[in-house]
């Protein structure tokens, strides 16, 4: 909202200057011509300042269509909380977070910011990257009707490769994340604190009680060689 008010105050300005060209300003016997270069500047600062907010805005979009397709047609809305929007967020100490009943999704700043890099070098992901990819399959399978948090992951686990796809990551590239994502950050929230070992389960494994033999599941490829799935 404010990137937008301030693209909006540069455009009063340019219309300011185009109107004074037409009609005198008051004091002045006749219409001042355009100045040129002042009026390049403020049409050049209102772009810049609107660019920002227009592509979170498109983001969004795309993201809820995806959120939508994993949540298996249940309407996804998503949305990227500014650091101003967390101060009125019901829960803005969690990461992200869901609402079943709206299906409004919530990613907390920067979170967002944090899932396009990961699409900037999908390849050489880090952590919290991973942690991105993961955040937006979890609140998608709240959306689809999900309420514990522990089978919220493990169904977020087994569609993690399903959602890089769906994000436009090239094969490989998708089942090496994926993969990441369940033997280094989810098996680590085993031995996590209390408030974290909530979404672990022991029964989130290849057969399992928890595992939806999925026909895309990450695990797969959990046998494939490890090199192979590292080149692309």
């Amino acid at each position: 909202m404010v990137w937008l008010l301030i693209s909006g105050f540069f455009c009063w300005l340019a219309f300011r200057e185009i109107k004074g060209a037409m009609v005198a300003r008051p004091g002045y016997g006749r219409p001042e011509p355009v100045y040129k270069p002042y009026l390049l500047v403020c049409l050049i600062f209102a772009g810049l300042f609107v660019w920002r907010p227009l592509y979170y805005w498109h983001f969004e979009r795309h993201l809820s269509l995806i959120s939508t397709e994993l949540a298996e047609s249940h309407p996804a809305y998503f949305h990227c909380n500014t650091a101003i929007d967390a101060m009125f967020d019901n829960d803005p100490f969690a990461a992200g977070h869901a609402n079943p009943e709206t299906g409004e999704i919530v990613f907390q700043h920067p979170w967002c910011a944090t899932l396009m890099d990961y699409l900037d070098h999908p390849e050489r992901a880090s952590r919290q990257e991973l942690h991105s990819l993961n955040m937006l399959s979890h609140e998608s399978m709240h959306v689809r009707g999900e309420l514990n948090e522990a089978r919220a992951e493990c169904q977020a686990v087994q569609r993690n490769y399903r959602t890089a796809k769906l994000l436009g990551v090239s094969d490989l590239v998708a089942r090496k994340n994926a993969l990441d994502i369940y033997r280094n950050n989810y098996m680590q929230l085993s031995t996590a604190p209390e408030r974290v070992a909530v979404y672990f389960s022991g029964q989130c494994a290849p057969g399992k009680d928890l595992d939806e033999r999925l026909s895309d599941s990450t695990w797969r490829w959990l046998e494939e060689p490890y090199d192979e799935l590292s080149s692309d």
